[in-house]
């Protein structure tokens, strides 16, 4: 029985591998920035209270594979040079501006909705991976550099356009937090008396837009 069940499931994985592809796509786009609380970051608050990313141009490029008619498993590698600004409690911004670079380094899952055949493939998108950022510049506290890697996420969904079996366009929208920090917002208890700390997660909040070309290579 269990060699009946092995046999089968190498069956399935060689069928699936049979019918996989595999794409590379260099992509270029816009991050929206997000902001960060200044009690998160363990400087003085010299009237500032939150730090916010600027929006820019990030590129990078994806690599991957297409297995069977509706699924895909692929690399992402997303690179972000933008600014970090102090905004003041009473409105405006801190003068100094801080350098950053944001590299995103995710696995994405795509769900296609259409045949691996099709011209036009609309997809949903889910990922998971980390975003390290690192800083340097004259800010708060003077010159300064650091550097950190963050829990974060994906969600999205885009299509990809052939022209031909091999070369074609991809447009992509997605949303990709980056998880923060966690605050302790007191105790819930039960009617019989069992209590737990509720946690809030804090995340960077930030999304993109994205275009590139997508090189396909293998059986379809």
């Amino acid at each position: 029985m269990r060699l009946k069940l092995m046999i089968g499931l190498a069956a399935t994985c060689l069928s699936a591998f049979g019918q996989s592809n595999f794409e590379v796509q260099p992509f270029i786009g816009y991050m929206y920035g997000g902001s960060i609380p200044v009690s998160s970051t363990g400087l003085p608050p010299s009237g500032i209270n939150k730090i916010s990313m600027n929006s820019s141009v990030s590129y990078g490029i994806t690599a991957g594979m297409n297995f069977g008619e509706h699924l895909g498993l692929e690399f992402l590698w997303n690179h972000q040079p933008t600014k970090a600004v102090g905004k003041l409690n009473g409105g405006g911004e801190f003068a100094n501006k801080v350098d950053v670079s944001n590299n995103q380094y995710h696995g994405n899952f795509l769900f296609y909705f259409t045949p691996h055949d099709s011209k036009l493939r609309p997809y949903a998108l889910v990922g998971f991976g980390a975003t390290n950022s690192s800083g340097s510049g004259s800010g708060v506290t003077g010159d300064h550099s650091s550097s950190t890697t963050k829990f974060s996420y994906g969600l999205g969904g885009g299509i990809k356009y052939y022209f031909t079996e091999n070369f074609g366009i991809r447009a992509q929208a997605r949303y990709a937090p980056s998880y923060l920090y966690s605050t302790n917002d007191g105790l819930w208890c039960n009617w019989y008396g069992y209590c737990w700390v509720i946690t809030d997660s804090h995340y960077l909040n930030q999304g993109d837009i994205t275009v590139g070309f997508t090189w396909r290579f293998g059986s379809r």
